[in-house]
């Protein structure tokens, strides 16, 4: 796979070098102009509830919204499923350790203050992200289940190689009239993390749903921030 190189460079006062051991690196992706290199997956399902209408790719946003984004969708049909999509960059300090701050834009029509099957089709639908040397896949656990081959938590919950940034809820809270709407998450958690031995790392996002039936949201803008940590 053909590394991909960081979408911006941010400098500390007075300038600096992105392989300096103080310099903050932010990695940023505008899905309305470029999807490129961006892998969708999913996991967190047995194969008897494999779900068959997931799409992970770019599309047109939804009315009332305008321009393109990265649709995540599927139906989740038993209690868990976690849609996400990974891209490889590189431009990091070889083998350094970094603190990553996340930030991701994404258009919802989940409302707010909602029932449904399982859970709320906003609140019990949440977004993580995480950043590791290690290619984020779906494989078999013992049991015989498909999984993200990383320590990212579930659901509410994140691990040490993935944040959950919160929930899908937008500001609507007519429950029987859904719109889209844009929904910015940017918690100050951080996670900490390797870059590999070439300074490449492997970024993910993505919906892990406890709502027992369709979820979709489009990525507008993911960013990462990586601080040196040595």
């Amino acid at each position: 796979m053909a590394a991909v190189t960081l979408a911006a460079l941010s400098a500390g006062c007075g300038g600096g070098d992105s392989n300096s051991a103080s310099t903050p690196v932010t990695i940023t992706t505008n899905f309305a102009t470029d999807s490129s290199g961006w892998i969708g997956g999913k996991a967190d399902y047995s194969d008897a509830t494999t779900p068959v209408d997931v799409i992970t790719a770019p599309s047109v946003l939804p009315a009332p919204l305008t321009g393109s984004g990265y649709r995540l969708s599927g139906t989740n049909k038993s209690d868990d499923l976690f849609i996400y999509t990974k891209k490889y960059f590189t431009g990091l300090r070889p083998g350094a350790r970094y603190r990553v701050a996340f930030q991701v834009k994404l258009a919802t029509s989940a409302p707010s203050g909602c029932t449904g099957v399982g859970g709320a089709p906003g609140e019990s639908v949440y977004v993580h992200a995480g950043a590791t040397a290690q290619e984020p896949k779906t494989v078999k656990d013992m049991s015989g289940n498909n999984v993200v081959n990383l320590d990212r938590g579930n659901q509410g919950t994140g691990g040490s190689q993935s944040l959950m940034l919160g929930n899908i809820a937008n500001t609507n809270t007519n429950c029987s009239a859904p719109v889209f709407e844009s929904k910015t998450l940017a918690p100050t958690a951080t996670l900490t993390t390797q870059a590999d031995p070439l300074g490449g790392i492997w970024l993910h996002t993505g919906i892990d749903s406890g709502f027992e039936t369709y979820s979709g949201v489009y990525l507008q803008s993911f960013r990462a921030i990586f601080t040196p940590a040595d």
